[in-house]
């Protein structure tokens, strides 16, 4: 089978969960003896045409002369590309390039769409508009719609009047969780900034050097940083609890609702900002050595950091909405609220000792229903249905 994923910004993954999907993914099917390619963008720091078995393909993105449009310009480049070369099925990553989707060329292409995109608010009443425009072109011109979560699925079907095929993200549970003798969390974190080159853009906290990230220790949080995962209510919770115990956060800070956490929290007693790290092993090492892992999440479906922190082992608290609550069941704490936040930190210790059980649970659900190699067979199993003869 000959399969290409457009929409994302490419692998192996700088960017978030579309990309970790489709590295995932598209390794487990060029292994299984398909033909696998997936585009990149010419930013994009991997600069070879493999990554193992699956083919890159580079298109540009031209940031520094359309600014945020560029993306537009670069799917367009990708799904015209993916057309010329006449797979059995294009898997496209999101719907905001539906406009260039073609339904009536003998391609079937399948949506994996992201959650109610619209909804989020860092958008302004424009894209919000564009956004509700593309969704539409994606229900009408796709062969098949794919979301992660009932909850998405329902919206389409009240909505549009189809039906989604319900394929979750997945994740993978570490065999090594061990931090490797003579090192230390903190020496590990250093030689990632340094080697990503995140030292240049000061995109971390000064206190992350001088503060020790002892195992069991400090409390993280891994997200984008977007106004609806919370990150200012989790903020202002944790200050607010008197906790000796630290914050450790991780993503994307040099965006503008970034920065503007960072001139409003960092220095402040306990929080580190260490910036966006996606190598896999650090990120599965600090989650299973955290005290308890936020996970503020508000819009979407299933999300891919928050099976992440169940595989690696962490005692969640998550924001309070119905997508969380699908996934996690009893085994976590809610919040909706600072105040909630700073409710469950103080009491962090009797929590502790449901931590066993939750962890257990939720790895049993990793295995069940999350592992990627249940994905990728999932989605292979729905490109058959689609082939064109």
């Amino acid at each position: 089978m000959k399969i290409v994923i457009t929409g994302t910004r490419g692998i192996p993954n700088r960017y978030g969960g579309f990309e970790a999907f489709a590295e995932e993914v598209s390794r487990r099917w060029a292994e299984k003896g398909h033909q696998v390619m997936v585009y990149n963008p010419s930013n994009h720091p991997y600069r070879k045409d493999h990554l193992e078995k699956v083919v890159l393909i580079c298109k540009p993105l031209p940031q520094k002369i359309f600014g945020r449009f560029a993306i537009l310009i670069y799917d367009f480049l990708c799904l015209r590309d993916a057309y010329r070369r006449r797979p059995d099925v294009i898997l496209n990553c999101g719907y905001s390039n539906a406009l260039f989707t073609r339904r009536k060329k003998p391609v079937p292409v399948i949506t994996l769409t992201d959650g109610l995109e619209w909804k989020r608010k860092q958008w302004n009443g424009l894209v919000r508009f564009f956004l509700r425009f593309t969704e539409k072109h994606a229900v009408r011109k796709s062969n098949k719609l794919v979301v992660d979560h009932p909850e998405i699925a329902t919206y389409f079907q009240m909505k549009y009047g189809v039906s989604p095929a319900l394929i979750s993200y997945g994740a993978s549970i570490p065999k090594e969780t061990r931090i490797p003798e003579g090192t230390s969390l903190n020496c590990l974190l250093a030689d990632y900034i340094t080697r990503s080159g995140q030292g240049k853009k000061h995109h971390f906290s000064p206190d992350l050097y001088k503060t020790p990230v002892l195992p069991g220790r400090y409390y993280l949080v891994i997200s984008r940083t977007v106004p609806e995962n919370n990150l200012r209510m989790i903020l202002e919770g944790y200050l607010h609890s008197g906790t000796t115990y630290s914050l450790l956060l991780i993503g994307d800070s040099w965006t503008p609702y970034g920065k503007k956490l960072i001139r409003d929290f960092a220095g402040k007693p306990g929080i580190l900002f260490a910036g966006s790290i996606y190598d896999r092993r650090l990120l599965h090492l600090l989650s299973h050595h955290s005290r308890g892992y936020f996970h503020g999440h508000s819009v979407g479906g299933t999300n891919p950091s928050l099976l992440e922190a169940m595989a690696a082992g962490c005692l969640i608290a998550a924001h309070d909405n119905p997508f969380n609550r699908y996934v996690l069941g009893e085994e976590a704490l809610y919040f909706s609220t600072a105040d909630k936040v700073t409710s469950i930190l103080k009491n962090w210790d009797i929590y502790l000792g449901k931590k066993e059980t939750f962890v257990k649970n939720n790895q049993e659900k990793i295995r069940r229903e999350y592992s990627w190699e249940k994905v990728a067979e999932q989605y292979l199993k729905l490109f058959e249905t689609l082939i064109v003869d």
